[in-house]
């Protein structure tokens, strides 16, 4: 009856947090409001489908470009909907198997009501044994995370927390930390999954893994098609694809990328046909070509240590003949069916395509080139910035249980010398009215980075004119640029811009009105460009400028901009880092595991690592058909976490936990005697 009770309470919560979400959203809350219920009750009904739809939707689910919202976004809702519907699937089934008669016992209600119970207690005492340590592994985690979520929201002034607060607010806190909670919230519904057929299980998670990899991939094409251009590569222009969470930097898409590759090599060795074989081969070549464009050297070496070790676990066919042959005699081996021609010839020319793409970015341009050279003075520069981050845990205490989650940027900018934000955002509340103040970077930054105000923009038409007006006021002589770019997220294509010098005044506000055509040529997307951004950066002067009523008006006199008068908040505005990423990031998963939770947090992390690397290589898991691709994911993953921060970019911390838990509970085969029914039934 508790365990009735909690699942019970878990899918009400989960159902009021997103319902939460969704009522507060800033641009469709009917609609998500609606889409959330449908999606609780499609996975009520059909629980296996968030297995697949999570990673698939992944890369796309997040619209905080266009939000506003930093610390929440939209794959927030896709979560707590599949909790609430699985809890909630769980929590009757169990209602449903106590209300039978008393004479019905355990083994005559079969695992429909007692999955967990009786599979437990028919395993062997070595695993029951290794399962109870990576529960007690996760359950000491999760007090860690909890204990470093609630010291960051004391640092940061207590649970004051609003819908769109930034990097050094209350809510960075909890954004930092709800990837892990939300894995959490999900493992009941994913053991159980695994429990009643981890075949069927894996094969939801290796299609939706190589399905987000694939919106990645034409994500990462239609961008480049729009920007850079294609074949461009020279152009300093590092591929983002969704991932907005990059708006400061980081390494969202580089973590993305480590994961969910293997499972390209998947789709392609376990296509049954030629069609599937084709999709799975295209998937391959689109994620090489996102890999290649991120310019990323941490996704270069992640990527090719995934590679070496499916190369290892997955020996090429007459490679495991002639193991066969060793071990059980050549007769045995006639049975082993030889690769399909088609398969042979098909892979032979995916490897060739592959290599030109990589000669490609070689020979048709230097950025790549540039990077390489630039290795050695980069880790230099990335040596010191790990110092620096060290430096923050001064105290015995600070070491062993670190300095709270989401601390870091506040921590570091204010501490480091030299090292502050290059700018912030803050709502000033005026008399009955609102309006932004927007700070500039201090003059002792180390910076030569921006720091831009955004809105997103619907497509501009080359060659129009808009109409830019907006309010001023800044108490020192003020050097604005203000801007309509076609801009995806990080790198300019185009721009059409104007500076403005605005004069000191004391109380009085000043209307400036600036006409800006968009410039010939400006459309190069396929088949549409992206929409653009409205760009604002304070240059100089004035520490700080206050600006309210900004308009954009185009030619007919329609409005693009939402929200000019702040009345609603940040809703419809972002901002953007150039150059400069060191004070919201320490650029190691390690380090920030350190910061963030001390060494009682990094331990815990690496003793799960070592659990999930174990069971894939000698444990019971190393049995089952997905093992070598989820080492090697995770492989890639704690490589690129040597050099870059993973797990304060929430969508690529959720899949790695993800995952981090299938390899931790993955079996190879069904304990005996138990049949393969659903646990939701």
């Amino acid at each position: 009856m508790a365990l009735t009770l909690m699942q019970g309470a878990l899918a009400t919560l989960a159902t009021l947090l997103g319902a939460g979400i969704a009522v507060h959203h800033p641009l469709w809350p009917a609609l998500l409001s609606g889409l959330f219920v449908a999606w609780c009750l499609a996975v009520c009904w059909r629980p296996d489908i968030w297995l697949f739809v999570l990673p698939a939707l992944l890369p796309a689910a997040s619209f905080s470009a266009w939000t506003g919202w930093i610390g929440i976004d939209e794959f927030d809702l896709l979560v707590l909907g599949a909790a609430a519907g699985c809890h909630a699937r769980m929590a009757a089934r169990r209602l449903r198997c106590m209300s039978q008669p008393q004479a019905v016992t355990e083994q005559s209600a079969g695992p429909q009501c007692f999955a967990s119970p009786s599979v437990d207690s028919r395993r062997e005492p070595e695993q029951t044994k290794s399962f109870g340590w990576t529960k007690i592994g996760i359950g000491a985690l999760a007090m860690s995370y909890l204990w470093a979520t609630l010291h960051g929201l004391a640092d940061a002034g207590g649970f004051s927390l609003g819908w769109f607060q930034g990097y050094e607010e209350p809510l960075n806190s909890l954004r930092t930390a709800k990837s892990f909670f939300l894995v959490l919230l999900l493992l009941p519904a994913l053991r159980s999954q695994m429990l009643a057929g981890s075949v069927l299980a894996g094969q939801g998670l290796a299609a939706g893994m190589a399905s987000g990899l694939g919106v990645v991939g034409l994500a990462v094409v239609w961008e480049r098609k729009g920007y850079p251009g294609l074949l461009d590569f020279s152009t300093p222009y590092r591929s983002t694809a969704l991932f907005w969470e990059m708006h400061v930097g980081g390494a969202a898409i580089d973590a993305f990328l480590a994961l969910a590759v293997p499972f390209a090599a998947y789709a392609v060795v376990h296509a049954r046909t030629r069609w599937r074989w084709a999709v799975a081969a295209c998937l391959a070549v689109v994620a090489g070509h996102a890999c290649l464009t991120t310019f990323s050297r941490a996704v270069y070496l992640g990527v090719g240590v995934s590679l070496v070790v499916l190369a290892w676990r997955l020996p090429a066919p007459w490679l495991r003949r002639s193991r066969l042959a060793c071990a059980i005699g050549p007769a045995a081996t006639a049975r082993v069916p030889e690769p399909e021609p088609w398969r042979r010839r098909g892979t032979r020319v995916l490897v060739g395509v592959l290599i030109l793409e990589v000669l490609a970015v070689l020979c048709l341009g230097d950025f790549m080139g540039s990077r390489v050279s630039a290795g050695e003075r980069d880790l230099g520069g990335r040596v010191q910035h790990w110092q620096e981050g060290l430096s923050l845990l001064r105290a015995p205490s600070e070491w062993l249980l670190g300095r709270g989650l989401g601390r870091f940027p506040a921590n570091y900018s204010q501490t480091v010398p030299g090292r502050a934000l290059p700018g912030r955002l803050r709502i000033v509340e005026a008399g009955e009215g609102s309006h932004l103040r927007i700070f500039r970077t201090p003059h002792s930054v180390r910076a030569g980075g921006a720091f831009e105000l955004l809105q997103r923009v619907p497509e501009l038409v080359a060659g129009s004119t808009y109409t830019l007006a907006m309010d001023l006021h800044a108490p020192q002589p003020a050097r604005l640029r203000v801007g309509l770019c076609q801009q995806h997220l990080l790198y300019a294509a185009a721009c059409a811009q104007a500076g403005l010098a605005l004069p000191s005044t004391d109380d009085e506000w000043q209307h400036f009105v600036v006409t800006l055509t968009a410039p010939k040529g400006w459309s190069r997307g396929w088949p549409a460009s992206w929409p653009g951004f409205l760009s604002l950066r304070l240059e100089g002067g004035a520490d700080f400028v206050d600006v309210d009523h900004l308009s954009v008006l185009a030619a007919d006199g329609h409005q693009l901009l939402g929200n000019g008068d702040f009345s609603g908040g940040m809703a419809h505005w972002f901002f953007a880092g150039r150059h400069y990423f060191l004070p919201w990031h320490v650029d190691s998963l390690f380090l920030e595991m350190l910061i963030d939770q001390g060494a009682v947090g990094l331990l815990l992390l690496l003793g799960l690592l070592g659990m999930a690397f174990a069971n894939l290589l000698q444990g019971r898991g190393r049995a089952h058909v997905l093992a070598p691709y989820l080492l090697a994911a995770l492989a890639a993953c704690t490589v690129v976490g040597v050099f870059s921060s993973v797990l304060d970019m929430p969508r690529s911390a959720f899949l790695f936990y993800l995952l981090l838990c299938f390899a931790l509970f993955l079996e190879g085969r069904s304990p005996a005697g138990i049949p393969r029914a659903s646990p939701y039934s």
